[in-house]
């Protein structure tokens, strides 16, 4: 960030600095409907997020699209986006091109492969459709994997890669295994996908190591971390590490998103504040909070950043003038 930039955050009536989590966006948070127990339905979410101050959220479910449900969200609750997309579980047929081209054609904005029903995720949890204290899907010893027996991605991986760049969409990565990310992430780029996000690297699935993060970012791709992996029930990462995986990798390639919705994390857009808060205490600069939260997630989504917009996401916001034009940095 050059001279002269503002800080985003805001001295607290009790004292010291405050993350402002206006403008924010959530590219990843769990509400109800679900087959796992949940904190809040979509519309408590969307309020909420609302009342904080954010500009968007993008709602996931394990289990079904969520793009109708972020179409009538979004018409019921005003002054806050709304966005869904399709996880590719055994719920949609897996990796399913039909699913993905409806889901896009009706405004879908991300396309996850698969979580809870991905091989590498019954490997580490020993079946799939559920982990830990979420439970409630449908119980396999054995999930599907993106790549065949030579290491090869199958060719519905490709058809979808076709229909993801088709439409602009963001890829995530989820619960595949290191190596199938890698694989992923590298034919992705190679077939024109230009947002490619790596979903909670530290989370115990998929559970990166830094150098692995920093070839994908390399390779283009957006590591996306999440509160629910530093947080005190299931604690995989600390924020420390995550501190760090940020300086190496740079937040300009980086997203914070809360990934909550779970009944012992907080609210979606409280957990968003606290993980971003918590890292600015662990030496994270505002700016690229800033970055993290309003700014890369705009680019992701393809939202205005217009003057007008620019004034709707916070304080915290830093503009660069070019021409006539303000955007933000």
């Amino acid at each position: 960030m050059g001279p002269g930039n503002e800080a985003m955050a805001t001295n607290g009536p009790n004292g010291g600095p405050l993350i402002d989590i206006s403008g924010a966006i959530d590219m990843h948070c769990h509400p109800y409907p679900d087959l796992f127990p949940r904190l809040a339905d979509d519309n408590d979410v969307a309020v909420a997020a609302r009342a904080a101050g954010m500009r968007a959220v993008v709602f996931k479910c394990h289990h079904e699209s969520t793009v109708s449900r972020a179409y009538h969200v979004a018409r019921q609750v005003e002054g806050i986006e709304v966005f869904g997309g399709i996880v590719l579980n055994s719920y949609v047929g897996y990796l399913n091109p039909a699913a993905v081209d409806a889901a896009l054609r009706l405004g879908g904005r991300v396309v996850w492969m698969p979580t809870v029903d991905a091989g590498y995720h019954a490997q580490v949890h020993g079946g799939t459709g559920g982990y830990d204290t979420q439970a409630g899907g449908r119980k396999s010893a054995e999930g599907v994997w993106v790549v065949d027996e030579e290491g090869k991605l199958k060719p519905e991986v490709l058809e979808i890669f076709e229909l993801v760049a088709e439409h602009g969409a963001i890829l995530g990565t989820c619960h595949l295994s290191p190596a199938e990310i890698v694989t992923l992430v590298t034919a992705a780029v190679e077939r024109g996908i230009e947002k490619v996000v790596v979903t909670h690297p530290f989370f115990k699935v998929p559970n990166l190591d830094l150098a692995t993060l920093e070839e994908l970012v390399r390779l283009g791709a957006y590591p996306e971390f999440g509160y629910c992996t530093v947080s005190p029930a299931w604690h995989y990462a600390t924020p420390e590490k995550v501190a760090e995986a940020i300086a190496k990798v740079g937040a300009s390639r980086c997203l914070l998103v809360s990934d909550a919705g779970q009944r012992h994390n907080p609210m979606p857009h409280e957990a968003l504040r606290i993980f971003s808060q918590t890292l600015f205490e662990k030496g994270v600069g505002q700016a690229d909070i800033d970055r993290m939260i309003r700014l890369n997630p705009i680019d992701l989504l393809e939202l205005p950043s217009s003057p007008s917009t620019v004034s709707d996401i916070g304080s915290g916001a830093v503009r660069e003038m070019t021409g006539d034009q303000a955007r933000t940095v």
